[in-house]
């Protein structure tokens, strides 16, 4: 489970496939780790000796896996047929086989080196007393668990562990005593957490996890916990599992060493109950009560690390079921909930506003509405702009608030490449009906600034040309004009064409625009409601006379009334848009409303 956990999550990381990443991991472990071994003729599991490997093998295998892919061929003659998912796996094969078969290189390497970092740590504690002992075990085991193996099994097949026998107090064995009075609840000191996690919210994950575990955790059992939380490679909780044990160990030896509680010479399992263990070894409820006292301590010390987690975890989730929801690639969604991990550990928190979001989205149901768009002198209908509309988990259709968040917070690619293949499976939906309008959509800036993106939407658009229009805005151009001027080409070489939005807003710019390889100008609503005055009048007016003369195609956008119709008209401004036409509409009523002006639409 470790190792294929591990391989899987590692993998995703690195950009590529989980899946395979995992099930090379495991079956590296299986063969290569010392997990089934030969004795005496017979195959046997060998737990103890393969526990260190159930880390290393996943770890080198990731990393040989990545490299391998960066720099094995890609084979395009022979592939170019194959379908995407098929080609991938292929491409897979040759890097696979290669990691596997390095292993027979690697293992031996690694036993010499494990071999002398035992024999050194050895010959470190050769002279140490019982307590040094005890606490270098509990510190080694605890590391050990951390990294996902089993502690005290490793632990035993390191080092001698003979001395759990011994007195580490006149009367108690340091076995009796770290058991008793230091892992309460079992590695890590579990109780203290399942406690802490009882006082986060009822539906949260810690707490799911903490009530799930209450059976094992009562006699001492700690899988479920490591595991399911997880604290298993979990830096937030690295610092109070450490601390706990250390904390109750010095504790537990100052007050025993102190004679203040009464205890017996007796041996118990590991697995006998916190208190009742208590019970035993002081006969009293002394010992008991000591017990009580480092449990409080021991929740004190989780909850506010469990807290940061829970806030932490909540966000991620809801990412996931949103990059899921949206149907995006792995590799594109782990590459950006990687860099947005990265820049919010830099800031220490979370920002609750894009939390709020994310999850107000992932809860929901995101749609594409279709606006229509009619020529001015006939007002029969040249398309639509495709609109964003969230229906929410209570059924209520909303506008995109949530789009200045996302793109405060560098997350609006998310929702850009759901609109990309959205947009396109609605296409050919349309051509399914017989229909070919021309749709436009809007994109974040920085969409149009990356590669991956820009060749995403001409591989999806390749078989609608002259059908797509790219709506953008002038930030776009500010932030990278070359890089900008260039995929503005590069669409328009694939049929694809691209609009300057709202244009008459912010910092419009005659001569910037006049720079750009644009040929279409949708004026923005605001520009044409300060018709009314007759400065907006007469500014309206030449800007139109104006952008004509550089050659544009206009668009006016929000024509509400008969005369904001008539003015634009009288302009001659080519296409119209506005509620005076028709609202934004979902897919089959935008499929009416074509066909209720049949005129328009280009059929097959």
């Amino acid at each position: 489970m470790v190792s294929f956990s591990l391989g899987f999550f590692l993998s995703k990381n690195y950009g590529t496939s989980g899946i395979v990443g995992g099930l090379l991991a495991l079956l590296c472990f299986a063969i290569h780790g010392h997990f089934v071994t030969e004795f005496e003729g017979n195959f046997i599991v060998n737990y103890q000796g393969a526990s260190a490997y159930s880390i290393v093998i996943p770890i080198l295998s990731s990393i040989q896996l990545k490299a391998l892919l960066k720099w094995s061929p890609k084979f395009p003659i022979w592939l170019g047929s194959v379908s995407p998912f098929l080609k991938e796996k292929l491409l897979l094969l040759l890097p696979f086989s290669l990691v596997f078969f390095s292993f027979f290189l690697w293992l031996p390497l690694l036993d010499l080196i494990g071999l002398y970092i035992a024999a050194v740590l050895q010959s470190l504690m050769k002279d140490s007393s019982v307590v040094e002992l005890t606490a270098q075990r509990m510190l080694l085991s605890h590391a050990f668990w951390f990294v996902g193996v089993h502690g005290d099994n490793t632990y035993n097949l390191l080092f001698d562990s003979r001395f759990l026998t011994e007195d580490i107090l006149p009367g108690i064995s340091a076995k009796t005593f770290y058991d008793t009075f230091v892992l309460i609840g079992g590695t890590g000191c579990f109780v203290g957490l399942v406690l802490a996690a009882m006082l986060l919210p009822k539906r949260s994950h810690e707490r799911h996890i903490a009530f799930l575990s209450i059976p094992f955790s009562v006699f001492n059992f700690c899988e479920i916990i490591l595991y399911g939380l997880p604290i298993f490679l979990n830096p937030i909780l690295m610092i109070p599992f450490f601390l706990t044990p250390i904390f109750n160990f010095v504790v537990a030896y100052w007050v025993l060493d102190a004679g203040w509680i009464p205890f017996n010479d007796i041996e118990i399992s590991w697995m006998t109950p916190t208190l009742v263990n208590g019970w035993i070894v002081g006969n009293s409820w002394h010992a008991v009560a000591l017990q009580g006292f480092l449990i409080l301590i021991n929740t004190a010390i989780y909850y506010p690390f469990l807290s940061w987690h829970h806030h932490r975890v909540n966000y991620q989730q809801s990412l996931e079921q949103l990059s899921e929801q949206l149907a995006l690639t792995n590799a594109f969604n782990m590459q950006q909930e990687s860099k947005y991990i990265a820049r919010q550990s830099e800031q220490g928190h979370i920002n609750k506003e894009i939390r709020a979001v994310i999850t107000e989205l992932s809860r929901g149901t995101l749609m594409l509405y279709y606006q229509p768009q009619v020529y001015s002198a006939t007002t029969t209908c040249c398309g639509f702009e495709a609109l964003l509309r969230l229906k929410t988990k209570d059924g209520n259709v909303v506008g995109p608030y949530f789009l200045d968040v996302l793109g405060a917070h560098h997350q609006s690619v998310l929702i850009d490449l759901w609109v990309i293949d959205t947009a396109a499976k609605d296409l050919e939906h349309f051509q399914q009906v017989g229909l070919k309008p021309c749709i436009s959509i809007n994109l974040h800036p920085d969409s149009l600034l990356k590669d991956d993106i820009v060749n995403r939407i001409i591989r999806r658009f390749k078989r609608y040309p002259k059908q797509l229009i790219i709506e953008v805005v002038e930030s776009s151009y500010l932030s990278d004009r070359v890089n900008f001027i260039h995929h503005i080409e590069k669409l328009r070489e694939h049929f694809i064409e691209t609009a300057l939005d709202d244009f008459g807003s912010g910092y419009s710019s005659l001569s910037m625009l006049a720079d750009l390889p644009v040929n279409l100008v949708k004026l923005d609503k605001q520009f044409l409601d300060r018709c009314d005055s007759s400065s907006g009048f007469t500014l309206y007016s030449n800007v139109v006379k104006l952008l004509h003369d550089q050659g544009h195609r206009l668009v006016a956008e929000g024509v509400e009334s008969h005369k904001q119709y008539e003015y634009v008209k009288s302009l001659g401004i080519e296409k119209i848009q506005g509620w005076y036409f028709e609202k934004a509409l979902p897919l089959n009523e935008a499929i009416d409303f074509i066909n209720r002006d049949s005129e328009s639409i280009v059929r097959e």
